[in-house]
This record gives structure tokens, sequence and C-alpha cells, in this order.
């Protein structure tokens, strides 16, 4: 397992350090820094010099004296495309973001509920409703919210979609429902409109907050769950928000014809929906757990608000070409996987649920050290850290890579195809993955693991530091080979027929300028919708 050691990257960054004046005239410059090259669509295992730049341009768009050099010293010189937090670190009008950025939260005043019931393990007996995104997503949410009767308890990250807010609104109307929901900080005006509805229109019946990240509060970068408890007996839980993108208006399975591009219109997400009154409970618990310790640092004096609060760090919008949402389809009309209730013939299933910063990456540990055979993952990133601070996540990353090299275990791994993927791929090549476990797909918002084919995580917490270690998220881990080969299935179909290997020059997104125009071709975002 060959891993790009501090020795051989101190010798590059001398060779870069000599050449700083040099390599800042390359247009577009961001950054520079030793790193495995990615030539020919892969990665190659040898120390290189990688320059990073705002919009990578062909060779035949540049003059002569404005093409990198291909070597400096032994090492070759690499241009990649900068991802949107790289551009952001390196503008001065930008500052806020940077140094939100490169400090981490070291003062979060979570703390476990005494006992750490999210660490039980639970024996569930009624069939799960399983089902994915885009194929099946919003269909079933929307029948799920609609059969509310007295309680609807939420925890969202992201809540931009004018049509799921009218059917939550109608039923809560209709039901005289009592609603808990809380909801991140982060918010992007879609969701301050929608916000301001629920309060307006919901009264009495709404108990709204906003859970404040950062230091002196409870989590670091993000109140990231995406968990609906219905009359404290029921749950949907999913890796998707309640978004355009994670739960598009769309009906490809009641709708067979509207299945055509439906890999463009809305993101890959796995949902489950659960009956058990116990977990349900608990769960409900949790995001009680979250609002009334998030209501009591603003009495306490700090900046939390019922549903008042603007994002406390002004994170610029995207340009993202439209292209990266254009998942490559087969000529024929794809077949949409509907929802299916599972096991078909009944029988106890054990879950686990987790919850980070709780007990996610102590169980996940166990998930892999059990690994026999087989680990298949969809995430829209993993972004490797060697931070102190991140060693855990560290640990398990190192361990997955160690898999990741023995002959006897078919690892594949799918990462969406954003801006950073292909930075995020070498980095973990450079810490010891085998290069060919990974491929890449467009608009892939999962965050999923399927283990031997027997187990199955559906989960809404991202791949890196503050996801894993610091920030609010929920899954579930359920032991049932019919269930998890449920998942299985989906995941194969994207690996052979959606994800590619190739690790071509990734999209150019860039930052937006306040007020500038959206270029021909692209499509303004906001930053909390593209990473979300």
């Amino acid at each position: 397992m060959y891993v790009f050691d501090n020795e051989s990257k101190l010798a590059v960054q001398k060779i870069i350090d000599d050449n700083g004046a040099l390599l800042r005239s390359i247009p577009g410059f961001v950054s520079a820094e030793p790193g495995f090259p990615i030539i020919d669509g892969a990665v190659v295992k040898e120390p290189a010099i990688l320059v990073f730049v705002a919009r990578k341009l062909p060779p035949s768009h540049l003059l002569q004296e404005e093409r990198a050099p291909r070597q400096l010293g032994p090492y070759r010189v690499s241009v990649m495309q900068a991802d949107p937090m790289r551009q952001v670190m390196a503008m001065a009008v930008h500052a806020d973001v940077a140094l939100r950025a490169a400090v981490s939260a070291s003062k979060l005043t979570y703390k476990k509920i005494d006992g750490n019931p999210i660490d039980a393990s639970f024996t569930i007996s009624k069939p799960m409703l399983c089902h994915v995104g885009p194929d099946d997503g919003w269909p079933v949410l929307k029948t799920f919210l609609e059969a509310t009767k007295h309680t609807l308890s939420v925890a969202m990250y992201d809540f931009n979609a004018d049509y799921i807010a009218k059917t939550f609104i109608d039923t809560v109307r209709a039901n005289n429902i009592h609603v808990v929901l809380t909801w991140d900080n982060s918010m992007t005006a879609p969701e301050t409109t929608i916000r301001t509805k629920l309060k307006t229109t919901l009264k009495t019946n709404l108990d709204g907050w906003i859970v404040q990240c950062g230091n002196n509060h409870r989590f670091d970068s993000a109140y990231h769950e995406k968990v609906a408890v219905q009359d404290s007996k029921a749950f949907w839980l999913s890796s998707g928000n309640w978004s355009t993108r994670s739960q598009p208006e769309i009906d490809p399975v009641g709708d067979p014809p509207s299945a055509k591009g439906m890999y463009s219109k809305g993101n890959r997400e796995w949902h489950i929906i659960i009956e058990d009154e116990k977990l349900s409970k608990l769960f409900e618990q949790y995001i009680k757990y979250d609002r009334d310790g998030s209501e009591k640092e603003a009495k306490a004096g700090d900046h939390g608000a019922v549903l008042i609060m603007a994002p406390p760090v002004n994170f610029p919008d995207l340009f993202v070409p439209v292209e990266q949402f254009a998942m490559a389809e087969a000529v024929a009309l794809p077949q949409p996987v509907a929802c299916t209730v599972l096991p078909k013939t009944a029988r106890d299933i054990v879950v686990q649920p987790v919850l980070t910063p709780d007990n996610y990456i102590g169980r996940i540990m166990e998930l892999f050290n059990g690994a026999k055979h087989s680990i298949h993952m969809q995430y829209a990133y993993i972004t490797y850290s060697d931070a102190a601070v991140d060693k855990p996540f560290t640990d398990m990353l190192k361990k997955l890579a160690e898999l990741s090299n023995r002959p006897s275990m078919d690892m594949k791994i799918i990462l969406g195809g954003g801006s950073s993927v292909n930075d995020d791929i070498r980095k973990l090549v450079e810490a010891g993955f085998k290069s060919t476990v990974f491929r890449v797909q467009s608009s892939i918002h999962n965050k999923g693991i399927v283990v031997d084919g027997e187990t199955v995580l559906v989960s809404s917490a991202n791949w890196s530091g503050d996801g894993v270690l610091r920030n609010r998220d929920a899954g579930l881990i359920i032991r049932d080979s019919e269930i998890a080969g449920y998942y299985q299935k989906v995941f194969l179909d994207d690996w052979d027929k959606r994800a590619k290997a190739r690790l071509d020059d990734g999209p150019a997104v860039m930052v937006a300028a306040r007020g500038a125009e959206t270029p021909a071709g692209m499509v303004r975002m906001s930053w909390r919708e593209y990473y979300g």
C-alpha cells in the first residue's frame, strides 16, 4: 500500500517555494501543492507539483507564455481545476468564509443524552418501506406527510421546495397537527420565504427553532439531519433534504413517460420509512433535545432565535455548469425503481440507529471490521483529512484504505461528480486507497453503504471531519439481506450504467460575484444547495 509520505511532500514543497513567482503568474492561479497527478483520466502514484486554477482552459486557449511549465526540478507540473472552497480561500473579499473554513469550531456545547440511548439496537417486527430518488422520492414522502394525524417532529437541513411546504401546511391545518421543526441556521432566500410562510400560516401549531452552529453552539458547521417522525409511531429517514434537487416534483413510477431525463432532474438518494414506536420516539426525543438545547443557548444570551436568524457566515453563490447535472442515461427509457415493502416474509430485523457525533464513527468502524467480502459505498464526497482534530475520521479512512487493497475484498466507491471529486480521489489514493475502487457519477447526494450484501446504512452524514465528528446527522444500520439487497441492486445499476472510472477534468464551478449575471451554460446555485 503506497502512501505519499511527508518526506516526499516536503521535497516537492521546496521546489514549489523556489518557483513561487513563476507559478503565481499562471492565469487564474489559486494555489500550488505537492500531490499525485491525474494523467489520462487516472491517478498516477508519483510525486508532482499540482497547480490549481480558477478555470482550467485547454492549451489551445492559452498563449505559449501563459502555459504552466511541464516540469520543475525532478517533478511533473499538473494543472487542476480549483474547487469553490479553494477559490474562496484565496479571495480577500471572502475572508470571513476563509476564516470559518480554516478554524474548526473547538468550543461546542453539545453533550450526549445521559446513557447515550441512541446507541441501543432495536428489533423491528414490521416491514419497512424502502425507496430511492429520483425514482420514487417525493410521491412516497408526500403520502407519508399527508397520513399524519396528530404530531409531526422534523429535523431538516435544507427546506426549499414550495410544493413540500404546501403539503406540509395543508396537512397541519387539516388535522390541527402539532409540529416541532428544527432547522439549520444557514438559510437560503427560498428557505427564508418558506420559513416566513410557515410562521404566518401555522402560528400556534408550529414549535419551530433554528439550530445555531459554530463555536459556543451545539454543532460545528451544519445541523444536517433529515428525519420526520409521524404521530410518534413511524418515521421517514433519508440522505436527502426537502429540496427541489433531493425531492424533485416528478413521479417516474406512477407516470412512466416522465422517467425520461429523471437522472438529470434529481439527485440519487436513499430513503426509508419504518413503523416502530420505540425507535420513532427515540428520534423524536433527540429532535426535541436539540430544539430545547438551542433555546437554552438563546436564553443564556447567545445568538439563537425562533426562526429568525440570518446565516452567520456569508458563503457566496456558485455558477455551476449545466452539464454537471446531466447524468448519463441509456438510449432506452430508464426503468425507475419503485418503493418496496421489505422483507416480503415477516421476520424480526435488527436495526442500529446512528447519530453524529454520538455513536456514528464507532458503529461504522464495527461495520468495516466485520466486512468479509464486499463494501459498496455511494457518497456525495469523501474529504480526506489528517488534522489532529479529525483523528477518529482519519483512522476510519485508513482502515478503509487497507481494506481496499485486500485481493479478497470487493470494494466499490461511487462519488458525486462535483468540482472537487478528482482532488478528493487523488488525496485518498495518496493516503493508500487502491485507485480502481473509485467511480464518479453526477447528481449524487447519497450517503449509503452496503456490506457483504447483508447490511445497509441509510444516512445523511457526509464524509468529512465535520460531517462525522461535529455536525448533527442521522442514520440507520439495518441487518437484513433482503433490505440490503434492494439498495445494493440500485447501487450496482449505478456502478455499471451511470458511474465512470475515468477522471476527466472536473466542472469549472466558479464563485459568483455579487450581482454578476449567470454565464451561458451555467446555473446559479447557493453554496448550501451545491454542497448540501
